[in-house]
C-alpha cells in the first residue's frame, strides 16, 4: 500500500512539474532543472519518513524546518511539534534560507508532494516531504506497531521515540488495533517531545 501511495504522489508530482515542460528554454531561463526534479523522484531523495523526521526534531537537527502546508484551521487541530504553518496557497511568498532542511507534509501527504514541486521550481533544492502525511506520522511515530520479531534493541528505539512524542506502540500481532485519529491525538499532545 504504501508503494502505490508513493508511486502516485510521484505521478503527481511530475505531472504538477508538467506545464513547466513546455519550453526546455524556458525551463532553463526560470532555473528550473525539471532534470534534476525527476531524479529527485526516481531515487527517493524528494522524500522522508515520519520516523526519520521525528528523529531529526528529537535531535534538534541544525536547520530544520518543518512546514505544515494544510490549512490554519487544520494546522490548529493538530500538528506535528516544531511544525509552522504555511497553506500551500502562500508557500511562493515565504522566505526559506539556503542551509535549512525543509520539511513538507500535509494530511495525507498529496499537497506535500505538490508543495515540494512549487519549491523546487523556485530553486529550493534542501526540501524533502512526508509521503503519507499525518497519516505516516500517526502510523510511524505515534501508534507504530512493533514488529513480533524485532529485537529488544529494535523495539527500544521505536518504543522510545514514540513515547517521547506521546505515542502508543502496538504488538505487530494485533489485528485491527486502536488507531486514534487527529482529533483525539492531536489536543492533548499538540506540543509534546519540544
Amino acid at each position: 500500500m504504501k508503494f502505490v501511495r508513493q508511486l502516485g504522489i510521484s505521478a503527481l508530482a511530475l505531472g504538477l512539474g508538467a506545464p513547466f515542460a513546455g519550453s526546455l528554454q524556458r525551463t532553463q531561463q526560470r532555473g528550473l532543472d525539471l532534470d534534476s526534479i525527476a531524479r529527485a523522484i526516481n531515487e527517493g531523495s524528494d522524500h522522508v519518513s515520519a520516523r526519520q523526521l521525528a528523529r531529526w526534531i528529537r535531535d534538534r537537527r541544525s536547520g530544520l524546518r518543518v512546514i505544515d502546508v494544510r490549512s490554519p484551521a487544520e494546522f490548529h487541530d493538530y500538528a506535528i511539534p516544531t511544525a509552522e504553518n504555511v497553506p500551500i496557497d502562500q508557500l511562493a511568498k515565504a522566505h526559506f534560507a539556503p542551509d535549512q532542511t525543509i520539511v513538507l507534509y500535509s494530511q495525507e501527504g498529496a499537497h506535500a508532494g505538490q508543495a515540494w514541486v512549487i519549491l523546487r521550481s523556485l530553486g529550493v533544492t534542501q526540501a524533502v516531504f512526508v509521503p503519507g502525511g499525518l497519516a505516516d506520522w500517526r502510523e510511524e511515530v505515534l501508534n507504530p506497531r512493533l514488529p513480533a520479531n524485532a529485537s529488544p534493541a529494535e523495539r527500544a528505539q521505536i518504543e522510545d521515540l514514540s513515547h517521547y512524542f506521546g505515542g502508543t506502540p502496538r504488538i505487530g500481532g494485533e489485528q485491527g488495533g486502536d488507531v486514534a485519529s487527529a482529533a483525539q491525538i492531536g489536543r492533548g499532545s499538540r506540543r509534546r517531545g519540544c
